[in-house]
């Protein structure tokens, strides 16, 4: 179960989009959600291991104060406004509950190192943000965590996990994503266990997987496509759409970071153009 849920910021302000997603899951498990600020500071650097204070600088610190408590404050409105109390990770007899707190380390491998501690963490993908920051605060989960991701659009979700699409590649990747979303997978009205033809690595079979999810009492369907002049990420995407999907899962990263970051690949893909929530692991 997701018990615990980390909402990292780093450098943004939280939106409805990502509280409504945590509270979905909240819900259903009594959860504990905890938001996290990490800030983005710019220095000056005048030489070897010297940061200068100059005016430039301490006007960005002021900037990122003033984005932290603003950060702050959204955070608890939104929970307010949904009636979610305040309490801390041991308050065990509130049932879902959320707390806030702020790293004073300027970097995002803060957060893969704080999410270890979490079932699960929700990021949402901000394609007005210049500096990449969601993108950097998700890899750093997945990277330097190794946790399962949670990825939201700008859409508001009014389900999460009845009809789910689970792309499968039989990769290690994917085994770990269909392992972590296994809560809302068994409560899921249904599941459609997706293969596209010709980009599948050595490992178990769509099939295979199907009849595993219903040995578990899972409603789970086979589907194989041919993606023809797609990419395997637009295949996936269309499919998943077409078939009223609320949620997709999909190992993240198969290929490495780096030739996906060069070449393109299905998860920078559906990390950049999914209107869907996705659940990946790495």
């Amino acid at each position: 179960m997701y018990k615990t849920i980390l909402l990292p910021f780093y450098h943004c302000v939280p939106t409805a989009v990502e509280i409504d997603a945590a509270q979905l899951i909240a819900r259903r498990y009594s959860s504990y959600i905890e938001g996290f600020f990490v800030p983005h500071l710019i220095r000056t650097v005048v030489g070897v291991g010297i940061v200068a204070h100059s005016a430039q600088s301490i006007d960005a610190d002021k900037q990122t104060e003033q984005l932290a408590s603003e950060a702050r404050q959204c955070f608890f409105n939104l929970l307010d406004e949904r009636g979610i109390p305040v309490g801390t990770i041991d308050d065990t007899e509130t049932r879902v509950r959320g707390h806030w707190e702020e790293s004073n380390q300027v970097s995002d491998t803060i957060i893969g190192k704080n999410v270890r501690l979490f079932n699960l963490a929700i990021v949402r993908r901000n394609l007005d943000d210049k500096g990449s920051f969601w993108q950097r605060a998700s890899e750093a989960v997945l990277f330097e965590g190794g946790r399962p991701l949670l990825l939201v659009s700008d859409t508001i979700l009014e389900t999460l996990g009845k009809n789910i699409v689970l792309a499968w590649n039989g990769s290690i990747e994917a085994a770990r994503s269909l392992t972590a979303s296994a809560p809302l997978l068994e409560e899921a009205e249904r599941v459609v266990v997706l293969t596209v033809e010709g980009a599948t690595v050595q490992g178990p079979s769509g099939a295979e997987v199907t009849d595993h999810l219903r040995a578990r009492g899972i409603a789970a369907f086979e589907q194989t496509i041919d993606r023809e002049n797609n990419t395997i990420g637009r295949a996936i995407l269309d499919f998943a759409i077409s078939a009223d999907a609320d949620m997709l899962v999909k190992g993240a990263f198969t290929h490495s970071r780096l030739r996906q970051l060069i070449f393109g690949g299905a998860t920078r893909e559906i990390m950049q153009h999914s209107t869907l929530p996705v659940l990946m692991c790495h």
